[in-house]
Protein backbone atom coordinates (compact mmCIF):
# COMPACT_ATOMS: atom_id res chain seq x y z
CA UNK A 1 0.00 0.00 0.00
CA UNK A 2 1.39 3.42 -0.90
CA UNK A 3 2.40 6.03 1.62
CA UNK A 4 -0.45 8.44 0.88
CA UNK A 5 -2.90 5.59 0.60
CA UNK A 6 -1.81 4.39 4.04
CA UNK A 7 -1.82 7.89 5.49
CA UNK A 8 -4.87 9.48 3.89
CA UNK A 9 -6.74 6.61 2.23
CA UNK A 10 -5.71 7.69 -1.30
CA UNK A 11 -2.88 6.73 -3.61
CA UNK A 12 -0.06 9.11 -4.44
CA UNK A 13 3.47 7.82 -3.82
CA UNK A 14 5.13 4.43 -3.34
CA UNK A 15 6.75 5.43 -0.03
CA UNK A 16 5.63 3.33 2.95
CA UNK A 17 4.64 4.61 6.39
CA UNK A 18 4.25 2.84 9.69
CA UNK A 19 0.64 2.04 10.46
CA UNK A 20 -0.62 3.78 13.56
CA UNK A 21 -0.77 1.17 16.29
CA UNK A 22 -2.35 1.56 19.71
CA UNK A 23 -0.09 2.42 22.61
CA UNK A 24 -0.61 1.00 26.10
CA UNK A 25 -4.10 2.39 26.73
CA UNK A 26 -7.22 0.94 25.04
CA UNK A 27 -9.20 3.00 22.54
CA UNK A 28 -12.28 4.79 23.78
CA UNK A 29 -15.48 3.22 22.44
CA UNK A 30 -19.19 3.97 22.69
CA UNK A 31 -19.28 1.65 25.71
CA UNK A 32 -16.53 3.54 27.55
CA UNK A 33 -17.04 6.98 25.98
CA UNK A 34 -14.76 9.71 27.22
CA UNK A 35 -15.32 13.46 26.87
CA UNK A 36 -11.87 13.63 25.24
CA UNK A 37 -11.31 16.58 22.95
CA UNK A 38 -8.36 17.81 20.95
CA UNK A 39 -9.15 21.37 22.05
CA UNK A 40 -6.91 20.95 25.10
CA UNK A 41 -3.91 19.70 23.15
CA UNK A 42 -0.96 21.94 22.32
CA UNK A 43 0.87 21.37 19.06
CA UNK A 44 2.94 23.34 16.56
CA UNK A 45 2.64 22.46 12.89
CA UNK A 46 6.00 22.33 11.12
CA UNK A 47 7.62 21.25 7.87
CA UNK A 48 8.66 17.91 9.40
CA UNK A 49 6.87 14.96 7.77
CA UNK A 50 6.32 12.04 10.15
CA UNK A 51 6.39 8.45 8.90
CA UNK A 52 6.61 6.91 12.36
CA UNK A 53 3.51 7.24 14.55
CA UNK A 54 5.44 6.35 17.70
CA UNK A 55 7.95 9.15 17.06
CA UNK A 56 5.10 11.59 16.46
CA UNK A 57 3.30 10.43 19.61
CA UNK A 58 6.45 10.96 21.69
CA UNK A 59 6.91 14.45 20.27
CA UNK A 60 3.28 15.31 21.14
CA UNK A 61 3.87 14.01 24.68
CA UNK A 62 7.09 16.03 24.97
CA UNK A 63 5.31 19.15 23.70
CA UNK A 64 2.46 18.73 26.22
CA UNK A 65 5.06 18.48 28.99
CA UNK A 66 6.84 21.59 27.69
CA UNK A 67 3.70 23.73 27.39
CA UNK A 68 1.46 22.40 30.18
CA UNK A 69 4.10 20.73 32.41
CA UNK A 70 2.03 17.53 32.11
CA UNK A 71 0.80 15.25 29.35
CA UNK A 72 -2.36 14.15 31.16
CA UNK A 73 -4.62 15.69 28.47
CA UNK A 74 -2.99 13.72 25.63
CA UNK A 75 -4.79 10.42 25.12
CA UNK A 76 -3.45 9.11 21.81
CA UNK A 77 -5.87 6.16 21.59
CA UNK A 78 -9.03 8.05 22.54
CA UNK A 79 -11.58 7.99 19.72
CA UNK A 80 -12.11 11.60 18.71
CA UNK A 81 -14.28 11.03 15.64
CA UNK A 82 -16.40 7.90 15.36
CA UNK A 83 -16.64 7.94 11.56
CA UNK A 84 -14.68 5.99 8.92
CA UNK A 85 -14.04 9.03 6.73
CA UNK A 86 -13.98 12.78 7.28
CA UNK A 87 -12.56 16.02 5.96
CA UNK A 88 -10.50 18.74 7.54
CA UNK A 89 -10.72 22.34 6.43
CA UNK A 90 -7.78 24.65 6.93
CA UNK A 91 -6.21 27.84 5.62
CA UNK A 92 -2.79 27.96 4.01
CA UNK A 93 -0.70 29.79 1.45
CA UNK A 94 0.23 27.89 -1.70
CA UNK A 95 2.23 28.72 -4.82
CA UNK A 96 -0.25 27.05 -7.15
CA UNK A 97 -2.44 24.03 -7.82
CA UNK A 98 0.63 21.78 -7.73
CA UNK A 99 0.82 22.32 -3.94
CA UNK A 100 -2.52 20.57 -3.46
CA UNK A 101 -2.24 16.91 -2.52
CA UNK A 102 -4.31 14.19 -4.16
CA UNK A 103 -6.81 14.12 -1.30
CA UNK A 104 -7.34 17.92 -1.30
CA UNK A 105 -9.66 20.37 -3.00
CA UNK A 106 -10.18 24.10 -2.61
CA UNK A 107 -13.37 25.26 -0.91
CA UNK A 108 -16.03 26.48 -3.35
CA UNK A 109 -15.18 30.17 -2.83
CA UNK A 110 -11.52 29.58 -3.76
CA UNK A 111 -11.99 27.29 -6.79
CA UNK A 112 -11.01 30.01 -9.30
CA UNK A 113 -8.17 31.53 -7.26
CA UNK A 114 -5.41 30.27 -9.56
CA UNK A 115 -6.91 32.18 -12.49
CA UNK A 116 -5.82 35.38 -10.73
CA UNK A 117 -2.32 36.68 -10.08
CA UNK A 118 -0.79 35.64 -6.72
CA UNK A 119 -0.49 38.22 -3.96
CA UNK A 120 2.79 40.12 -4.23
CA UNK A 121 2.61 41.10 -0.56
CA UNK A 122 2.27 37.38 0.27
CA UNK A 123 5.50 36.35 -1.52
CA UNK A 124 3.55 35.59 -4.71
CA UNK A 125 1.42 32.97 -2.98
CA UNK A 126 -2.31 32.37 -2.84
CA UNK A 127 -4.16 32.34 0.47
CA UNK A 128 -6.69 29.50 0.22
CA UNK A 129 -9.03 27.35 2.29
CA UNK A 130 -8.58 23.64 1.62
CA UNK A 131 -10.62 20.52 2.26
CA UNK A 132 -8.64 17.31 2.76
CA UNK A 133 -10.28 13.89 3.02
CA UNK A 134 -9.00 11.30 5.50
CA UNK A 135 -9.92 7.63 5.79
CA UNK A 136 -9.55 5.95 9.18
CA UNK A 137 -6.80 3.33 9.23
CA UNK A 138 -9.13 0.80 10.86
CA UNK A 139 -12.09 1.76 8.65
CA UNK A 140 -14.18 2.66 11.73
CA UNK A 141 -12.98 5.74 13.63
CA UNK A 142 -10.15 8.19 14.25
CA UNK A 143 -8.06 8.19 17.39
CA UNK A 144 -6.45 11.40 18.62
CA UNK A 145 -3.04 10.19 17.44
CA UNK A 146 -4.20 9.24 13.96
CA UNK A 147 -6.20 12.44 13.48
CA UNK A 148 -3.46 14.81 14.67
CA UNK A 149 -0.74 12.95 12.73
CA UNK A 150 -2.73 13.05 9.49
CA UNK A 151 -3.63 16.70 10.06
CA UNK A 152 0.02 17.59 10.70
CA UNK A 153 1.33 15.73 7.64
CA UNK A 154 -1.40 17.18 5.42
CA UNK A 155 -0.07 20.69 5.98
CA UNK A 156 3.67 19.98 5.72
CA UNK A 157 4.03 21.16 2.13
CA UNK A 158 1.99 24.34 2.72
CA UNK A 159 2.95 27.70 4.15
CA UNK A 160 0.96 28.49 7.27
CA UNK A 161 2.54 31.88 7.90
CA UNK A 162 2.61 32.55 11.62
CA UNK A 163 -0.56 30.48 12.16
CA UNK A 164 1.30 27.33 13.18
CA UNK A 165 -0.15 26.70 16.64
CA UNK A 166 -2.95 24.14 16.79
CA UNK A 167 -5.88 25.64 18.68
CA UNK A 168 -8.32 22.80 18.29
CA UNK A 169 -11.08 21.65 16.01
CA UNK A 170 -14.82 21.21 15.89
CA UNK A 171 -16.03 18.60 18.33
CA UNK A 172 -19.14 18.13 16.20
CA UNK A 173 -18.17 18.18 12.51
CA UNK A 174 -20.26 19.96 9.88
CA UNK A 175 -21.38 18.09 6.74
CA UNK A 176 -19.68 19.41 3.58
CA UNK A 177 -19.82 17.38 0.36
CA UNK A 178 -21.65 14.67 2.38
CA UNK A 179 -18.65 14.19 4.70
CA UNK A 180 -18.18 15.26 8.32
CA UNK A 181 -15.79 18.22 8.18
CA UNK A 182 -13.65 19.62 10.99
CA UNK A 183 -12.20 23.10 10.80
CA UNK A 184 -8.60 23.17 12.03
CA UNK A 185 -8.11 26.31 14.12
CA UNK A 186 -4.57 27.65 14.05
CA UNK A 187 -3.19 30.69 15.82
CA UNK A 188 -0.03 32.68 16.05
Amino acid sequence: MSFFSKLFGTKSTPQQVNEIKPTAEPATTAENHSPFTLNHIAWTFSAKFYTDAEEFNQEVIDYQNLIYKTNENWKPNAVVFDVPELQIQYMAWVKGASDLLENEILIEEDRDVFEEEPYEEEDDMYQVELLATFTADNGKHFTALEFLLKTHNQQVNKELGDHVFFEGTDETPTLINDLPTCYIACGS
